[in-house]
């Protein structure tokens, strides 16, 4: 029986090899290809991680409001379709999001009115000096984003958060933490040799990388103890759209963490 399980994910590999077919290798190429393909957004919508259920964003402000000032203005890396930077405005007076892809900006800047949205990589090495420049120390935020990087983006990534907070800001992560590998969680999102989920099909032709797991180890690998304070870290959830009509809000295993680097402050 244990064999049987152990393989059975292994069967997921054809239907995901056809499903990739034409699929951009260039991560930025098949973000945009994604967010042009996106009719609607929020639950019951095209986007898999857009349940805006309220416990997340209950836990975000009650770890913000432990450990960030609110007076900074906030950051939203990989903002997306703008839903979850526009939450933000609850807690800053001054937003902005960015994202590399400009579709998925064009249509967070026409829905969300009060939020900037710009077009940047958030690997793009000198993006934190920059906006350090106009913005002053900064508060950031960073969902479901890190998990889909390889490790060279997420330094890179880390290295723009460290400009960006300067001496004062704070950074506050959610990304999944489901165990096993990809298969293991394409498993557990309902896919199968003969059908993938829509909203996971729509993921891989796109071309987007399978995510991996971001927990503890992963914070202490990114954001090492000799540059950085853990101020606050720990296993939550993140909650993903129906796979099928009808179906239950997803419960997808998560790690938070509350950041800031170790400079000396005034």
């Amino acid at each position: 029986m244990m064999i049987v399980v152990v393989w059975r994910k292994y069967l997921l590999i054809p239907r995901l090899t056809l499903a990739a077919l034409g699929a951009p290798r260039s991560q930025s190429r098949a973000w945009e290809r994604y967010w042009a393909g996106v009719a609607r957004t929020g639950p019951g919508g095209d986007v898999l991680w857009e349940a805006d259920e309220p416990a997340e964003n209950e836990l975000l402000a009650a770890v913000l409001s432990r450990h960030a000032d609110p007076a900074r203005p906030m950051v939203d890396l990989g903002c997306g379709s703008g839903r979850q930077t526009y939450a933000l405005t609850g807690f800053a007076s001054r937003v902005v999001g960015i994202d590399g892809s400009a579709a998925a900006v064009a249509r967070a800047s026409g829905a969300f009115a009060g939020v900037t949205f710009r077009v940047a990589d958030i690997a793009s090495p000198g993006l934190g000096d920059r906006l350090h420049g106009e913005l002053g120390d900064a508060n950031v935020h960073i969902r479901g984003v890190l998990h889909v990087l390889d490790d060279d983006s997420r330094r890179a990534v880390a290295a723009n958060i460290v400009a960006l907070l300067g001496e004062s800001g704070t950074l506050y992560l959610s990304e999944t933490n489901h165990t096993g590998d990809p298969l293991d969680y394409l498993l557990d999102q309902g896919a199968r040799p003969t059908r993938l989920p829509p909203l996971v099909h729509r993921l891989i032709s796109a071309g987007v990388r399978a995510p991996r797991r971001f927990g503890a180890e992963e914070v202490t690998a990114i954001f090492p103890d000799d540059a950085w304070r853990v101020l606050e870290q720990g296993a939550t959830e993140v909650y993903g759209v129906p796979l099928e009509p009808g179906g239950p809000v997803q419960r997808i295993p998560a790690w938070y963490a509350a950041v800031r680097t170790r400079r000396p402050r005034p």
